[in-house]
């Protein structure tokens, strides 16, 4: 059957040659391949309707292309494959499986259905949905029904994956960028980032949302209108915010040390990052910040300014800077957990240091600086 097969084959492909190739100095029409049957178990035909019906290891080739299936229909007119029998296509840059799948010539567009998979031939990403489109003329993947994706990492010898969803995705696989739209969830291990519409730039690095978005990352929660996130393989390097900043840490306690809770304010707000933890943090224009620590939830300390720096150890606040109209409320506690004083201070710039996020020392520098130091020890040795 497979000669016949080959006969029809010869009989019917469509005249796409302005020479033969088999005559001397023949070339094939710019732009246009064949449709190319390569084998099937058994064939049927109508010759007058330019039909076809494949059964058993149906493959087919265009070009760069090749895909197969178990069992298909060829329409001639159309010059169009449809898949009812499993659907495998390959291409240079990877493949796609689904339950069902259709390839067109003239327009090279392939349609995956039915738990349909894409995967890069590099091993790196893969994409999934209940349909794949895939244009082999521009290599672009639009994934219209459930998609979500998987970006793959090797660290330590062990693969790490990051996983993107959304109701809507597309992948321009030439520029390593996809879109996603509509409910967007990107999670990687025990960090979360949530927004409407956003866009990974694989090949950059870099993550960009807009509509609500947030970062959930270890202790550390960040928000605004705006995100830009870098990674530096599958970690997040950095965020940055972009109108109402806001970014929110919730300390764990740790032995003698005290949950703490504090939050930052402003239009532009950096985080840097490394193990997922903080590093370094700016606010700008309009920064505010406050903390506390959870067994002393009425003694708010709180750092106002035009800018507002915080550098951390082991996520925790080590030093603040508070630049441009600075002001400063901060609390002294006793190693008895009792407030021994506080402080305002205003000036040009505000420094504080901390110690096992406790504060330790205040500089207040500019022309105008002052401090004010409240003493509260008396009030807390008349309660004992």
């Amino acid at each position: 059957m497979r000669v016949v097969a080959y006969i029809f084959l010869f009989l019917f492909l469509p005249t796409v040659f302005t020479q033969t190739p088999f005559l001397p100095n023949a070339r094939i029409e710019r732009g246009i391949m064949p449709l190319i049957m390569e084998h099937a178990d058994s064939l049927s035909a109508m010759r007058i309707a330019g039909h076809f019906f494949l059964q058993g290891n149906v493959r087919f080739k265009h070009d760069s292309i090749s895909f197969k299936t178990h069992q298909a229909y060829w329409n001639r007119n159309s010059d169009a494959v449809y898949s009812e029998g499993g659907f495998d296509f390959d291409y240079p840059r990877g493949n796609i499986k689904a339950d069902k799948g259709n390839y067109a010539r003239r327009n090279a567009i392939a349609i995956a259905e039915g738990n349909a998979e894409a995967r890069d031939s590099e091993g790196k990403g893969a994409f999934f949905g209940e349909k794949i489109i895939f244009n082999r003329n521009t290599e672009f993947l639009e994934i219209p029904e459930k998609p979500f994706a998987h970006y793959y990492f090797k660290e330590k010898g062990k693969l790490d994956t990051l996983t993107v969803r959304s109701k809507t995705m597309t992948y321009d696989q030439r520029r390593q960028i996809a879109v996603v739209a509509d409910s967007v969830v990107i999670t990687r291990r025990d960090v979360v980032i949530t927004g409407d519409t956003g866009v990974y730039n694989q090949l950059e690095g870099y993550l960009s949302l807009k509509g609500n978005p947030k970062c959930i990352m270890n202790d550390y929660t960040v928000t605004g209108d705006s995100m830009f996130v870098k990674l530096r393989g599958n970690e997040v390097e950095s965020i940055l915010v972009i109108l109402n900043a806001h970014g929110i840490q919730q300390t764990p306690a740790v032995r003698d040390k005290p949950a703490q809770h504090s939050e930052v304010f402003g239009d532009t707000l950096f985080l840097a990052v490394e193990n997922n933890k903080a590093q370094s943090l700016y606010v700008n224009v309009n920064a505010r910040g406050f903390f506390f620590e959870k067994d002393l939830p009425d003694y708010i300390n709180r750092m106002n300014g035009d800018r507002l720096d915080i550098t951390f150890d082991a996520g925790q606040m080590k030093l603040a800077e508070v630049k441009g109209n600075a002001k400063s409320l901060l609390f002294y506690v006793t190693g008895s957990r009792e407030i021994d004083g506080k402080n305002e201070s205003t000036g040009e710039s505000i420094f504080i240091t901390f110690d096992s996020a406790q504060v330790r020392k205040i500089k207040v520098q500019g022309n105008l600086a002052s401090g004010i130091y409240y003493d509260m020890s008396q009030k807390n040795a008349a309660k004992d």
